[in-house]
């Protein structure tokens, strides 16, 4: 998901689903969580509308959150995050991400765009998610869609 819990559909998204989530980008981070992340605290972000940053439950071994002021930090795969900011920006394009599920609810316009809409596929082509349900309907650009 982007958008996360300090937005409308976001928040809306959390409260009235019952999906498990693996990550939320925000506009204080990256939380991710490939076991799912703690649903009672993600109700209490969204009820709050507190981003990513306020999370304060527990995460798997393989889970982690990254902020946008972060630099240098370890992943649990031992990759190292150089930026944050960058991070948090292109997470949605990682292709070690995959659900049945990718739900903008929020970003920056364009974020999928004709130059990287490649990376929503997997190397052998299929789909990275099985569906994509657009809350924020700028997040793909009309080229990438």
């Amino acid at each position: 998901m982007t958008g996360g819990p300090d937005g409308d559909l976001g928040s809306n998204e959390i409260l009235m689903g019952n999906e498990k989530i693996i990550g939320i980008i925000d506009g204080s981070g990256v939380l991710y969580d490939p076991e799912g992340l703690e649903r009672e605290s993600l109700i209490q972000l969204a009820k709050s509308r507190r981003m990513v940053q306020s999370f304060n439950g527990t995460l798997s071994p393989s889970g982690y959150l990254v902020l946008v002021s972060d630099e240098n930090i370890k992943l649990p795969d031992g990759r190292v995050v150089e930026s944050g900011l960058a991070f948090r920006n292109n997470f949605h394009l990682n292709e070690d991400v995959q659900g049945d599920f990718f739900v903008p609810c929020g970003g920056r316009p364009e974020s999928v765009n004709l130059q990287n809409v490649h990376k929503m596929f997997k190397k052998d082509g299929t789909p990275r998610f099985k569906y994509i349900v657009e809350g924020a309907n700028l997040f793909f650009s009309e080229g990438a869609r």
